[in-house]
């Protein structure tokens, strides 16, 4: 609906303009053929005001239209003003229709704002790039239904910088439908998502995938886990008659989950391009993803890829609906975005819109790219302990506490954080298996108590009755801790419990 408002409005905009060049060159030569001659000078505004509310195309006519005129009239049709008067008025319009094109060329420039690069948290949700991105010309209207899709503001954690561009073809609204994200998880990570759908309904399927993404990363799967799980809510929206083979439906995604603390990254992908890689010194890399056919087309596990990436590296998702061409550097778009992407840029945004120029000469006229730069947690900062599986360790993991936030000028916050790792620690020995391992966490303020054990048991917070020996431990946990979870991985699970001490007050644990 917002797509269609806007263009009525820009097409009555110009016919408006065209009725007031038809009527003003009808006045100019009335009033010439009585012997008077006149010449509003508003007829030089014409062509700026319609630089300034029409797109290239139309402002270009609307301009030349206004040059033409005037050099008709008092070129030719008018006989009474002089060689001097003529030069003035058909000069001040092709100054008029010069300012014009300057405006349409300094007009995405001026109304970009560095939303796709900011560090505040989302506000209202916008298509990142559709004026940040866009070149002069470049049809660059979305449906409103888009708007929920790409956020105007990604939230910027401190592990990572971001930016996004986002670039469509107006002739393919309603049919394709993009999405990015970047999701904070427990213990200081992060979850960057690229996504794409193709086919009826895709703003309103991409929507939902979107939601359906935050809310599994929420529980914290792993990205092949989610994949599986995303590929479950697609069929879910499909009609009931629909099927997997017969489905008109594609969507895409690549889901990744970047860890600062051990400068890793976990990547799974369904159906989406490899991303690239930016190392520090410069050298650019595709990685080399497992390839999957998209979502809702297979019954298959879908496989995980693990990565090094260095504090300062430079990360690049991005997805496009084009499914016939590809971008593996072997195909169409491919070595021109690695050419793109070995040029230096000046800032992370830079980098952004030269991977998506880039990638629409490939041609694909609907991109969205996203770059995260990442960050390294500092390592005086992250403290780390292997436990035994002996009750007597519970003692040395409270003093190791202790002695730790001492040393980080957090002495009003030990009694809590240790009787959270208290709980966190007994309760890996009782129901866990080894090896166990604790990490504190300090960041942003933070403190993030994490315990790892090798079993894969999920524990889970009920009401222990009045005679009960056992139950309380997550409960305890829950009271003390802003945030509390669990976490699965190939070698058994995390429990993590966060909070935030009040700086300057002792923290009570009543």
């Amino acid at each position: 609906m917002t797509t269609m408002t806007v263009t009525r409005l820009n097409a009555g905009l110009c016919a408006l303009l065209i009725v007031y060049i038809g009527a003003s060159c009808a006045v100019q030569l009335q009033d010439s053929a009585g012997g008077l001659v006149r010449w509003s000078g508003f007829s030089v505004l014409v062509p700026v005001a319609a630089a300034a509310l029409l797109p290239l195309r139309r402002s270009l006519i609307i301009g030349a239209s206004t040059l033409a005129a005037t050099i008709a009239i008092y070129g030719f049709a008018i006989h009474g003003v002089s060689a001097g008067g003529r030069t003035v008025v058909i000069t001040a319009v092709a100054l008029s229709f010069a300012f014009g094109l300057f405006v349409c060329w300094a007009r995405p420039h001026l109304l970009h704002t560095p939303a796709t690069a900011t560090r505040n948290p989302p506000s209202l949700p916008r298509p990142a790039g559709t004026q940040a991105g866009s070149a002069p010309g470049t049809p660059r209207a979305v449906p409103a239904s888009a708007r929920g899709i790409l956020p105007e503001a990604l939230p910027q954690p401190a592990v990572v910088e971001l930016a996004s561009h986002y670039r469509t073809d107006s002739s393919q609204l309603g049919m394709r439908a993009h999405w990015l994200d970047a999701i904070p998880l427990s213990g200081t990570r992060v979850g960057l998502v690229a996504g794409a759908v193709a086919g009826p309904g895709a703003d309103a399927t991409a929507t939902e995938l979107r939601t359906a993404v935050r809310t599994l990363a929420d529980i914290d799967l792993q990205p092949e886990e989610l994949l599986t799980h995303l590929d479950d809510v697609l069929a879910r929206l499909r009609p009931s008659h629909d099927t997997r083979t017969t489905s008109t439906v594609s969507a895409q995604c690549l889901y990744a989950v970047y860890d600062p603390a051990s400068s890793r990254c976990t990547l799974a992908g369904a159906g989406s391009p490899s991303p690239a890689v930016i190392t520090p010194d410069g050298t650019v890399t595709v990685i080399d993803l497992p390839e999957g056919p998209p979502l809702g087309q297979t019954d298959l596990p879908f496989e995980a890829t693990e990565i090094d990436l260095p504090e300062g590296s430079l990360l690049l998702l991005y997805t496009h609906t084009d499914t016939d061409t590809g971008n593996s550097p072997h195909e169409p778009g491919g070595e021109e975005l690695l050419s793109a992407l070995a040029r230096p840029q000046s800032c992370l945004d830079s980098t952004c819109r030269a991977a998506l120029d880039a990638l629409l000469h490939a041609p694909h006229t609907q991109v969205a790219v996203l770059a995260v730069r990442t960050h390294a947690l500092d390592t005086r900062t992250v403290a780390t302990w292997d436990l035994p599986a002996d009750p007597a360790a519970v003692s040395h993991a409270r003093t190791h506490i202790a002695e730790k936030l001492t040393a980080w000028g957090l002495t009003d916050a030990a009694p809590t954080t240790e009787l959270i790792v208290s709980e966190l620690v007994t309760n890996a020995i009782r129901h866990a298996q080894p090896p166990i391992q604790l990490r504190l966490i300090h960041h942003a303020g933070s403190l993030v108590c994490e315990v790892a054990d090798g079993s894969s048991t999920s524990p889970h917070l009920r009401r222990a009755r009045s005679f009960d020996e056992n139950g309380r431990g997550l409960f305890i946990i829950a009271q003390l801790a802003e945030r509390w979870g669990t976490r699965h991985n190939h070698h058994g699970k995390t429990i993590w419990a966060e909070h935030t001490p009040a700086p300057g007050q002792p923290t009570t644990t009543a």
